[in-house]
């Protein structure tokens, strides 16, 4: 009996091991292939999920980002606007005429700091398991989840949905502990693009009206 015991648990370590490696192969091509890219424009919508208060809401955007480690990007919504030139960050509230004007700090995990920082990375504050392959709209899917290694994160799951034949990043979802989900489905991505880099540099003085607050 405990040499059967034995053999179910190596068994079931080896698949373990096995679907480790088979997503670190799969996150390292989508790596490569994003990283390969001078720049990138990425159309996208997001989805928020409030469970508590059964409220979900949707709204479409673009990144478009280039240069190293894609640290100048541009984030487009209905609502806001969010410009960086690589060192300087300007959020634009529109629905209140405010600007925010803070550091860009590239060490963060919110996508307001770097929006392609997570398809690019080796996240290691994080645990991540192979979990199935699923088909969408005759697209084949890797589904990998991953875990915050710290207990205290505001969220209990990241799932990265990655296309099999084009390695690029289709659906990403945020399982928050306080009942706020959010999944940002891409919906199409163009690489090397010619962007000036006048693109990430926000004027205020077009926008008289705005309040600014310079957080620096």
């Amino acid at each position: 009996m405990k040499k059967i015991s034995a053999i179910i648990i190596l068994i079931f370590l080896s698949a373990n091991i096995v679907m480790a490696q088979d997503a670190r192969k799969i996150l390292d091509a989508m790596t490569k292939k994003i990283n390969s890219y001078t720049s990138v424009s990425i159309d996208f919508n997001i989805m928020h999920e409030d469970n508590q208060n059964q409220i979900t809401d949707t709204e479409n955007g673009r990144v478009t980002a280039k240069g190293k480690d894609f640290s100048k990007f541009k984030i487009t919504m209905p609502n806001s606007e969010i410009y960086c030139d690589g060192k300087t960050k300007w959020l634009y509230m529109k629905d209140v005429d405010e600007i925010n004007i803070t550091s860009t700090d590239f060490d963060s995990d919110e996508m307001n700091d770097n929006p392609v920082k997570f398809f690019t990375v080796d996240r290691k504050d994080m645990k991540y398991s192979y979990k199935k392959t699923i088909t969408e709209n005759q697209k084949e899917l890797h589904e990998i989840d991953f875990y915050p290694k710290d207990k205290n994160a505001a969220y209990s799951i990241l799932r990265l949905h990655i296309e099999k034949t084009t390695n690029h990043p289709l659906r990403i979802k945020y399982f928050g502990k306080d009942g706020n989900n959010y999944t940002i489905n891409v919906d199409k991505i163009t690489p090397n693009l010619t962007i000036d880099d006048k693109t990430f540099n926000f004027d205020t003085t077009k926008y008289p009206k705005a309040e600014v607050v310079d957080l620096r």
